[in-house]
């Protein structure tokens, strides 16, 4: 018998057995560790800002407080969502991230020398920072469809390792080197939660030190 994805079964396991769970249930069982830490970098951050501007609110503290406000509400509101959600509309939430990312080279507004956000009049939104959590939502429900005897064949690799390519190739043409390597380390996190072995991760590894004379 073929033994699944622990890291996401585990947590589908959970709400399966919980289908109606209370706000005050899933409430409950965010982790507020993790909240109460953000919440500690985010201060630190306004304190520098209110430091940055002589003692004021304004022009930085106060809109970084906005929109930390709004991040961490949007959080909430994904923590609440069950997970089989997230699971049925993975590949669907990465197409919309990958045609966002096409869309920044036909209609994306250009800053300092770089292609990266689309502008909605009221709001710029910067497609690469969707699909960071895009590229892990697919990358999970992938792996968890793969049993663990087969995760050390090379091509069941294939399809997940172009799914984490693809959106690279898009960022760095903005150009976004930062951007395109932590989409690259986000996947390369979630190999390894798959199971995958290391000697895989060095062998990669190598090929790209390798190949850094071409590139460049």
């Amino acid at each position: 018998m073929s033994r699944r994805r622990p890291f996401l079964l585990a947590g589908q396991q959970l709400s399966l057995r919980n289908p109606d769970m209370s706000l005050g249930e899933k409430l409950w069982q965010i982790n507020w560790t993790l909240i109460f830490l953000t919440a500690a970098i985010g201060a630190v951050g306004f304190a520098m800002l209110y430091s940055a501007a002589n003692g004021s609110m304004e022009p930085w503290a106060s809109r970084q407080i906005v929109r930390f406000g709004a991040g961490l509400a949007i959080m909430f509101l994904v923590a609440l969502v069950d997970v089989r959600v997230w699971y049925r509309y993975a590949y669907l939430i990465y197409l919309v991230a990958a045609a966002l990312l096409v869309a920044v080279e036909v209609v994306g507004a250009t800053g300092m020398g770089a292609q990266r956000w689309i502008d909605l009049g009221i709001i710029q939104i910067q497609p690469s920072e969707i699909m960071k959590v895009a590229l892990v939502i697919a990358l999970a429900r992938y792996f968890h469809g793969v049993a663990m005897e087969e995760i050390g064949r090379p091509v069941v690799l294939v399809i997940p390792v172009v799914l984490i390519l693809g959106p690279v190739a898009l960022v760095l043409k903005q150009p976004d080197l930062g951007t395109g390597v932590m989409l690259a380390a986000v996947g390369a996190a979630v190999f390894f939660c798959a199971g995958v072995r290391m000697w895989k991760f060095a062998l990669v590894g190598a090929l790209g030190l390798g190949a850094i004379p071409v590139a460049w």
